[in-house]
């Protein structure tokens, strides 16, 4: 009698897993769809234009790309690592509400933060208008100031509105990391970052990261307001100013390798996630106390993005909206 019910069990539980597995098979074919009618329009002709992308602009699309990524890279992991760090081993005036704040930056788009950083940083700007009032300057070639629309500007936007990704993970991997451990360097008089900190929180970095990239690769808004010139603008470009959409596919798998290197990193870090234990033996990491230069330095750290990523951009837009001048700017950005 048991033993006809456990098997009658198991294939009742088989009959399922079978059908979870055609169910996820089918999903996945499913999402597969453009990815396989991308490569099949990739293999048409593009009636030479390809072989004249690739004397011409092709490799700027890709050097472009690249230099985005790894300047988007670099600011976006000192942003969220600093910040996670500061905000998981220090205690200082605001540390509760500076950990939630500083995950809002990611609720904007980056090409909202784009437009809006160029009303705040153009000539015409209150940041440039306020140099000019304070040093009595009255022509541009009176003094220099870094063009805002260019591909230093657009790092910056996409760093200050995707480190989140890196924050939230980061963050996360500090305080799993068992106390004994940053006890440990301590005796050894070890930094307890650099030591301890930060190599046991690489795979979430890295995860972060990844994810980080991928919206590099993806964006369009930002390099489009700022006339990047990268791959996926270029897409744009060939695509709808050419009107040969089968070189636009032929530029997509050179996006899509890029994107697949990525996926290939995240799921690289996923397998080697287990950075710390989650062990009841080991005690809770406490945030230390410091001293007032300390505090200030922290508030700091966490000020930083913060003003980049959100308290600038709204400001703007609150700006915008006092004004009176929402709708034109509306129909700005929606241009966009």
């Amino acid at each position: 009698m048991v033993a006809t019910f456990l098997s009658s069990w198991a294939h009742v539980r088989s009959r399922r897993a079978d059908g979870w597995s055609i169910g996820a098979l089918s999903l996945c074919l499913l999402l597969l769809g453009p990815v396989v009618a991308l490569i099949l329009k990739a293999l048409g002709d593009s009636g030479g234009l390809w072989g004249h992308l690739l004397d011409t602009v092709l490799l700027r699309y890709i050097s472009n790309t690249l230099v985005l990524m790894v300047g988007v890279g670099i600011l976006a992991c000192l942003f969220g690592v600093a910040t996670a760090w500061v905000i998981t081993r220090y205690e200082f005036p605001g540390r509760i509400l500076f950990e939630w704040m500083l995950l809002l930056p990611a609720a904007i788009p980056a090409y909202i933060v784009a437009y809006t950083y160029t009303d705040f940083f153009e000539y015409a700007g209150p940041v440039q208008s306020q140099l000019r009032m304070l040093f009595g300057w009255t022509r541009p070639s009176d003094y220099w100031f870094p063009e805002i629309r260019s591909l230093g500007g657009a790092t910056l936007v996409m760093a200050s509105v995707l480190y989140p990704y890196i924050y939230m993970v980061t963050r996360i991997a500090f305080r799993l990391t068992p106390a004994s451990l940053f006890e440990i360097a301590l005796v050894h008089r070890k930094s307890q970052f650099w030591a301890v900190g930060l190599p046991l929180a690489r795979p979430a970095i890295t995860a972060g990261l990844a994810l980080v990239l991928m919206e590099v690769v993806s964006d369009f808004g930002t390099v489009e307001y700022f006339a990047v010139e990268t791959l996926t603008l270029g897409i744009f470009n060939v695509w709808l100013g050419m009107n040969n959409i089968v070189a636009a596919a032929q530029i997509s798998l050179v996006g899509f390798v890029f994107i697949l290197s990525l996926l290939g990193l995240e799921l690289y870090a996923r397998s080697r996630q287990r950075f710390a234990s989650t062990s009841r033996a080991t005690h809770a990491l406490r945030p230390l106390h410091l001293d007032l230069r300390g505090q200030t330095a922290c508030i700091l750290v966490c000020c930083i993005p913060l003003l980049f990523g959100f308290v600038i951009p709204v400001g703007v837009l609150l700006k915008f909206v006092l004004t009176g001048g929402l709708v034109g700017n509306a129909l700005a950005i929606a241009e966009v």
